[in-house]
């Protein structure tokens, strides 16, 4: 047998010393890492705007207020096809400030129609109350009213006019009175309609140009302060039902007599046919195009549908079915008046409001 080499001494040594160095080097190594972490990356900002530097704030002078109330004496002159209506009303304002700068002269009905003497802003009285300018001034005008009319004639309607300033660009503190900023006069009756607690209110008009000017350093928007004055009201539905769709109920019951009688039913479908299209002309000769897409529209629809049923049924029942089988014929003839009434009053409760 040979003999297995044996490693010098002196060479394992210098192995085992080379072993714990290494160790140790690896050691000092964490230890670093873990005593000194890496500063952790700065966090991206994801499309976050970059504030601008700080400018001084813009110091405006506080304006004294100008208080509006309102008492509204007349509503008339509704006009659903040129779509405005005509307010009469007494404006009262309130100016804090001094009497020499009141700007209640100025004020206008923003939203109304000035066609020659159609608006009359004019004051009737001033006087000095409690430190403060109160003025009076009678007011009469046409205003833009764009009516919802595609429930007509179960619609709600918003009377709004809109007062502010007749320069756009001038300063004012406008608001409404503390107490009762609007009012309706007990006398007032609107035939057709019901009258619903009205509102006042500031708010404000958005200018989206800057009318020639230097653009304001708060924006592009300019905002002209306005005070609102709101009077709901509803239409008396049952008033209008009747007169307005008279031509439609006619097309009805011709349907139903060209079911029970024998003979000249084509004379009958003709004037239904007849009484519902003239029923539709009417109407849109009231109303603007907007209402004839609402509930006249499908109302239409359902009663030409009916009258095309009724001669198509009638027609194969009296001219197919018989000649197959009478009996059965007989038997569906029962039947057809009363499915047709049946389906027509069912579509006009469905879409009723």
């Amino acid at each position: 047998m040979k003999d297995v080499p044996v490693v010098p001494r002196r060479r394992r040594l210098w192995m085992a010393l080379a072993a714990l160095a290494f160790a140790l080097t690896l050691q000092i190594g964490f230890w670093r890492a873990a005593a000194t972490p890496e500063p952790a990356p700065p966090a991206v900002d994801w499309g976050r705007p970059v504030a601008p530097a700080a400018s001084p704030p813009l110091r405006q002078p506080t304006l004294p207020p100008l208080q509006l109330g309102a008492y509204i004496t007349n509503v008339n002159d509704i006009d659903l096809l040129n779509d405005q209506f005509s307010i009469e009303l007494l404006l009262w304002t309130i100016w804090q400030g001094d009497p020499d700068q009141n700007p209640s002269d100025q004020l206008r009905i923003l939203n109304g129609v000035y066609n020659g003497d159609t608006q009359r802003f004019e004051r009737i009285r001033r006087d000095q109350i409690n430190g403060s300018s109160w003025s009076l001034y009678t007011v009469r005008s046409p205003v833009v009213k764009r009516w919802r009319l595609q429930r007509y004639p179960f619609d709600d309607q918003l009377l709004h006019v809109q007062i502010g300033l007749e320069d756009p660009l001038q300063p004012v503190n406008l608001d409404v009175v503390p107490t009762d900023p609007s009012t309706v006069s007990p006398g007032l009756i609107l035939p057709g309609w019901i009258l619903k607690p009205p509102n006042g209110y500031a708010s404000s008009i958005s200018l989206m140009s800057d009318l020639g000017r230097p653009m304001a350093e708060v924006g592009a928007v300019r905002r002209q302060p306005t005070v609102s004055f709101d009077l709901p009201i509803q239409r008396r539905s049952l008033l209008f039902v009747a007169p307005d769709f008279l031509g439609y109920m006619l097309a009805v019951g011709l349907c139903c007599m060209s079911l029970l009688i024998t003979r000249s039913r084509d004379d009958l479908i003709l004037a239904a046919v007849v009484s519902a299209g003239g029923n539709y002309v009417f109407i849109a000769g009231q109303l603007p195009v907007t209402a004839m897409t609402g509930f006249i529209g499908t109302l239409q629809l359902i009663i030409f549908l009916g009258i095309l049923y009724v001669v198509a049924a009638d027609e194969l029942i009296d001219n197919q079915l018989s000649l197959v089988n009478a009996r059965f014929a007989r038997v569906l003839k029962v039947f057809l008046l009363p499915s047709y009434v049946g389906m027509t009053l069912l579509g006009i409760w469905w879409i009723i409001p």
